[in-house]
């Protein structure tokens, strides 16, 4: 009888084994002055994943990542695939009580780390997992580092039977509102993502990726896996500094990348951009917030480079939604254009009815990039897949020419004397002041609004700017039960290491503003 896990399986480490015979010689990953091919990717992930099976580790066993942005921290994502075992990253920034969370939760038979994220905690870790790796070079004794379990394993192909439906990964939500919830991702889910970015995102054989935003987050670990599932180098950097981003642009002519709104911004502004070549520039997507007119006209004639917008959310793993380049400059707002070719997507009433174009209702999808499921969370994922369709908590409505438009997180839409208010309608709004930032806008309880809009807004350097400043701006713009009854001004907004805007945060700090300040 045929082994259909050999025969005709879709299983991610595949990816790294079919690259590797395509383009032995070709660099594969970058970092600092260290170049991987596609062959010695392969052989180090083949040996990490041996290691793990010489260990006394079995298919499905789970294996923890609490790195930065590094080649280790991709050979071991890639290898634990090979391995049949289970990625858990787990974001190096979040607090010990939520990594002591997800570590109890998953029960991962191995951690691994960089030293500078598990140092101080290493005993309460340990406890935790007793078998602790370090992906970098420090380590606690001989033995324990990845480098070393490299150089002592056989670099042959591992034979594991896997599955198409096997969870390859679980990866933990933002965590915006009470604990993260792990959501299981196939290897089928993983390799057919890649297959469609590879096709909806124009890349060229000879593209060269930035890999910037972090590897412990789907977007940028999509990312990765679609260049090199394309046969494309990438360019590894530990994080975003304007700077050290141009420098790397113009060394190893970069040709696609995806960063924040913010992050373009900056550059935007950035006094030495002039003195770089950034012309290799080809493909430059954004995520986690639109873009407004002005910056994107801006970036579009300052590195003359297609834009476009991609949306998807850990629960189905991305790109989910496309806002391509040719739409950029012909229609502007929430737009999260369309479907992407794995997707069917519809707008759902609170009854399970598929609504009319143009009316506004909750964004599900179908399609073979939805998770598994919520782990050990059986009643959470029945609740994300009501009426057979999956359940992404965003509002929105398809335009007349059957563009996706955004209108705001159900749990975020603001509801203030008798009208419902889209946060996100405001912020763009903010964003068009010259003198801002970062913003965002939440509703905050009130006696007699019920809930006021409140603006956070993060002045731009050197700019001075009122409360006035920003309340007649949006007055300008927008209708009366729009506009912000009151502007609070912080240095930095909280936000998850991905950028997004941490709104609960911001409600439970600010939750007395208007029981102690004058009534507005």
């Amino acid at each position: 009888m045929m082994d259909i896990s050999v025969v005709n399986r879709v299983a991610i480490g595949d990816i790294i084994r079919r690259s590797a015979r395509r383009f032995p010689e070709k660099p594969s990953l970058i970092e600092d002055e260290r170049i991987l091919t596609f062959k010695e990717l392969d052989e180090m992930c083949n040996r990490f994943a041996n290691y793990l099976l010489d260990s006394d580790l079995v298919k499905g066993d789970k294996v923890a990542t609490i790195c930065g942005n590094s080649i280790e921290h991709a050979v071991v994502s890639y290898a634990t695939a090979k391995a049949g075992m289970i990625w858990v990253p787990i974001n190096p920034g979040v607090g010990l009580d939520e990594k002591t969370y997800i570590l109890n939760e998953t029960e991962p038979k191995l951690l691994i780390g960089d030293a500078a994220f598990i140092k101080r905690s290493f005993n309460e870790l340990s406890k935790l997992c007793p078998f602790i790796l370090f992906a970098d070079e420090d380590s606690h004794g001989a033995g324990n580092t990845v480098q070393y379990v490299l150089e002592h394993q056989d670099q042959s192909e591992p034979d594991v039977h896997i599955e198409d439906r096997d969870v390859a990964q679980i990866m933990y939500t933002s965590g915006t509102t009470g604990n993260p919830k792990g959501v299981m991702i196939s290897h089928l889910s993983v390799y057919i993502s890649s297959l469609g970015n590879i096709i909806e995102s124009g890349y060229k054989q000879n593209s060269v990726a930035l890999a910037m935003m972090p590897m412990f987050h789907c977007a940028q670990h999509a990312m990765l896996t679609t260049s090199l599932h394309h046969g494309n180098t990438i360019v590894i950097l530990k994080g975003f500094d304007p700077e050290v981003f141009m420098q790397t642009v113009e060394k190893h002519r970069v040709t696609g990348m995806l960063a924040l709104p913010l992050m373009y911004r900056v550059l935007l502004d950035h006094p030495k951009r002039a003195q770089y070549d950034l012309s290799s520039l080809e493909k430059c997507m954004y995520a986690m917030a639109p873009m407004d007119k002005t910056t994107l006209e801006r970036l579009i004639e300052a590195f003359d480079a297609d834009f476009f917008l991609g949306t998807g959310q850990t629960e189905m793993y991305p790109a989910t939604m496309m806002f391509k380049p040719e739409e950029q400059l012909r229609r502007f707002g929430s737009y999260w254009g369309e479907s992407s070719l794995l997707v069917d997507t519809a707008i759902m009433d609170d009854n399970g009815s598929v609504v009319p174009d143009g009316e506004v209702g909750e964004i599900v999808h179908r399609g073979p990039t939805v998770m598994n499921g919520y782990f050990n969370k059986e009643e959470a994922t029945e609740k994300s897949r009501e009426f057979d369709w999956h359940h992404t908590g965003d509002l929105g409505y398809w335009d007349p020419d059957g563009q996706m438009v955004f209108v705001d997180r159900k749990k975020d839409m603001i509801k203030t004397g008798g009208e419902n208010v889209a946060s996100i309608k405001v912020e763009e709004t903010l964003f068009l002041y010259p003198k801002v930032a970062n913003a965002s806008v939440a509703g905050l309880p009130h006696e007699h609004w019920i809930e006021a809009i409140t603006a956070f807004v993060t002045p731009k350097p050197g700019e001075s700017v009122t409360e006035r400043e920003i309340i007649d701006h949006c007055a300008e713009h927008l209708g009366f039960f729009q506009v912000p009854k009151s502007v609070i001004f912080l240095q930095q907004l909280p936000a998850t290491t991905t950028g997004k805007v941490k709104k609960n945060v911001l409600r439970e700090e600010y939750k007395n503003h208007y029981l102690q300040a004058p009534s507005h």
